[in-house]
C-alpha cells in the first residue's frame, strides 16, 4: 500500500499520509495532509540573485553622459537557481521519509523537473519510490487527491 505521496514542485512540498479504515465501518481510508513537514520554500528570482544590471557600459560615449548598451552575457543563472532549488526540493524529500524510515511513497512534481527532482533524490529515497507522476499537485484539493492516489 502507498505510505506517503508526496506532490513537489521547485517551490512548495505538500506530504499526504495514508490512513487506513478504522474499526468504525462509516469510517474509510483516506489521505492526511503533514502541515509541519509541507510548505513552500522561497526559490529566488536573478534580481534578487544579482545585484547589478547586465552590462551597462558606455560605449563611444563622451565622459559624464548615462548611456550606454547593455553587453549582458548568460551565464546559465536560471539553470544554476533551479539545480539549487531541486537540491533543496530533494534534501527535504529525503528529510520526511528518513524520518518514517524510508517507507513506499508516490512523487508528483510537473513533468519538466520530475526527471531531474528523482536524479537529485539519494539513492535510499530513490529505491523505495513506488512510482512517479508527472504533474503538479500542490494546489490540488485533498478529495481530487484521495480520488486519484486511493
Amino acid at each position: 500500500m502507498k505510505k506517503i505521496i508526496i506532490a513537489a514542485n521547485l517551490g512548495n512540498l505538500r506530504v499526504l499520509r495514508h490512513r487506513a479504515a478504522g474499526e468504525d465501518p462509516a469510517e474509510k481510508e483516506h489521505l492526511v495532509e503533514e502541515p509541519g513537514e509541507s510548505g513552500k520554500e522561497h526559490v529566488k528570482s536573478i534580481h534578487e540573485t544579482v545585484t547589478d544590471q547586465s552590462g551597462r557600459f558606455a560605449r563611444g560615449v563622451a565622459v559624464g553622459f548615462e548611456t550606454g548598451m547593455s553587453h549582458g552575457e548568460e551565464h546559465n543563472l536560471k539553470s544554476e537557481i533551479e539545480r539549487g532549488a531541486l537540491r533543496k526540493m530533494a534534501a527535504r524529500i529525503d528529510c520526511v521519509l528518513s524520518g518514517d524510515g524510508y517507507p513506499g511513497w508516490v512523487l508528483a512534481a510537473p513533468q519538466p523537473i520530475l526527471g531531474r527532482l528523482e536524479e537529485a533524490l539519494p539513492s535510499a529515497a530513490r529505491k523505495s519510490l513506488l512510482s512517479s507522476v508527472g504533474a503538479d499537485l500542490t494546489r490540488c484539493p485533498l478529495p481530487e487527491m484521495e480520488a486519484r492516489f486511493l
